[in-house]
């Protein structure tokens, strides 16, 4: 599958030093795990590699349980977090806590499904060897170890760095290969260049080879707080915020109850919507606006609406879909008021059948702005937005949020049946 041939800057050369990277993972997987802890960290590692060949060469366990044992040693290998700030140095101190351990996970779960997919772990390889070539120690909490690795047809030199954790346990801290450090080239470019042209949350869907974007799911907001990382427009700064975080059997959700205050809320967050063109999204509607009709100025209120933003023209004005639960329109019906930034309104819900239950809709957000705007949408989403309202009709506009998605794959069009008339 990979080559470890080649000294340019092709692909040849690239998947050499990935494979430096991930037998140096695979050399040193679990210093700690069902191995004694030593003052030599060189010894850990031989220990672990023989382990480690243990059980890939163990034919009783399935891929399952092999991948189960890959995670819980790559767990004790590495120092996780010291390897996640070098693979997102410019976008750590800005990534939310919550987020970087899903940055973390996914890191996780990519470095395991490279080592299973390592063409040097194939079974024409064996035995493999491995060889402590050099080692120098940095003060006592700290050693650079330079290996051979030896299979039947392959040699590859490699440097781990170690460094001691506050339990006193070695852990890998990175590993290198001639002058290029393999964890900055690998996963490095990678992740900044994605996490820079979109976001953090669409790394993380793509590191961890998920078929969704998780744009919102209010786990990492505090109960009877607002979600972290949602603004407002600044005429609503002195305005009563209408959300807060709620939890039911542990899952965390947007309550929404406005009584007036009628406050957007948003969130930046940028994916690729050719790529993962259908929204997901759940939401839980308790009570409606009364007479709530949004053709019309006065009677502009829904219990729940979600938006899509896909571009701002100019970079100020922005088009955007949004997704609402009507008081008294059909499901189906899209409108879109005059006047400048409005956006595109497709009513999801409607009515008083399913108040209190929880309702989940799939919509082809990239088909929704053909059949609204009309044309191509932009390659890229620039973010989201939620918004309760009653305060044209003067009543109450109590709903729910959670689970908000980008798909990949759903069957499920842009929800977009008739287009009526609006003021």
């Amino acid at each position: 599958m990979f080559s470890i041939k080649g000294n340019g800057c092709g692909k040849g050369h690239f998947h050499s030093r990935l494979i430096v990277f991930l037998m140096a993972m695979v050399s040193g997987i679990a210093l700690s795990y069902s191995v004694p802890q030593t003052s030599a960290p060189e010894q850990d590692i031989e220990q672990v590699f023989r382990q480690w060949l243990a059980v890939a060469k163990n034919k009783t366990l399935s891929e399952e349980k092999k991948k189960e044992q890959f995670a819980k040693l790559l767990d004790r290998a590495l120092d996780m977090n010291r390897v996640a700030k070098q693979a997102l140095p410019k976008h750590w101190n800005k990534t939310l806590p919550y987020l970087r351990q899903r940055f973390i996970r996914a890191l996780k779960t990519s470095i395991i499904r490279e080592i299973q997919t390592s063409g040097f772990m194939a079974p024409e390889e064996q035995p493999l060897h491995l060889t402590l070539v050099g080692k120098k120690l940095v003060g006592e909490d700290n050693a650079n170890l330079d290996f051979r690795l030896e299979g039947r047809s392959k040699k590859m030199n490699l440097r781990v760095f170690v460094a001691r954790n506050e339990s006193g346990q070695w852990k890998i801290t990175n590993v290198k290969l001639g002058r290029k450090t393999t964890l900055a080239l690998h996963y490095y470019k990678f992740c900044e260049k994605l996490a820079s042209k979109y976001s953090v949350p669409y790394l993380i869907a793509e590191l961890s080879g998920q078929d969704y974007v998780v744009l919102e799911d209010f786990e990492g907001g505090e109960p009877g707080k607002l979600p972290p990382g949602w603004k407002w427009k600044k005429k609503d700064d002195k305005k009563h915020k209408p959300y807060h975080i709620a939890v039911e059997d542990h899952n965390h959700y947007l309550a929404a109850r406005d009584e007036g205050e009628s406050v957007i809320i948003g969130k930046d967050i940028k994916w690729n919507i050719k790529k993962y063109r259908y929204i997901s999204f759940r939401w839980r509607i308790h009570k409606i606006p009364k007479g709530g009709d949004e053709r019309y100025g006065k009677t502009v209120d829904s219990a729940a609406g979600i938006y899509i933003v896909y571009k701002k023209k100019l970079g100020l004005i922005p088009e955007s879909v949004k997704y609402v639960h009507s008081s008294t329109l059909p499901v189906g019906s899209a409108m879109r008021r005059s006047g400048v930034g409005r956006p595109w309104m497709v009513v999801a819900s409607s009515g008083t059948d399913h108040l209190g239950e929880w309702q989940t809709f799939v919509f082809d957000a990239y088909q929704a702005y053909k059949d609204t705007f009309g044309g191509e949408p932009p390659d890229t989403a620039i973010g989201i937005g939620i918004l309760s309202d009653a305060n044209s009709t003067h009543s109450k506009a109590y709903a729910d949020y959670d689970d908000i998605r980008a798909l990949k794959h759903a069957n499920a069009d842009s929800g977009v049946k008739q287009k009526l008339e609006a003021e």
